[in-house]
């Protein structure tokens, strides 16, 4: 019975350890991390525009195990985290390479809100990564 309860510390002990190497729980939008973020059409580098209709893709690392994307809207700024609310989810995406990637379609502007923030959500960790997307302006475009 001793040596079942020292393998289960010891196995605890390890996984706890492998995930406190995860470079993206350090920050999500950290260059080891490897999630990308591309806009179709992308923000405007000079004033930073989204032009809706816009198709967001985020790649995560298959190492993640990422099983679900929240695109969430909210005004800029610090102490601003309770006012964003959800615009769209997915948890369908396709294995390209190394990494999953989910596709999100952004039909209408978030009202008054300039800022976005993307939680990836995966069983292997406690809280979902956030990577902040702001601030910018949106412009209502043509339908494509």
């Amino acid at each position: 019975m001793r040596f079942y309860c020292c393998l289960m510390l010891l196995l605890a002990t390890a996984m706890i350890a492998r995930a406190q190497r995860e470079p993206c729980l350090t920050g999500a939008d950290s260059p080891g991390c490897g999630i990308t973020i591309a806009m179709n059409p992308p923000l405007s580098t000079s004033d930073n525009i989204l032009s809706v209709p816009n198709e967001i893709t985020i790649d995560v690392p298959m190492r993640i195990h990422a099983a679900k994307i929240a695109l969430l809207s909210g005004p800029a700024g610090t102490g601003t985290a309770d006012l964003f609310k959800t615009v769209a989810e997915v948890r369908s995406y396709k294995k390209v390479g190394g990494n999953t990637r989910f596709k999100i379609q952004v039909k209408d502007c978030p009202g008054t809100d300039n800022a976005f923030d993307v939680n990836i959500y995966s069983p292997r960790l406690p809280y979902p990564l956030v990577i902040n997307v702001q601030p910018f302006q949106c412009k209502q475009g043509a339908a494509k």
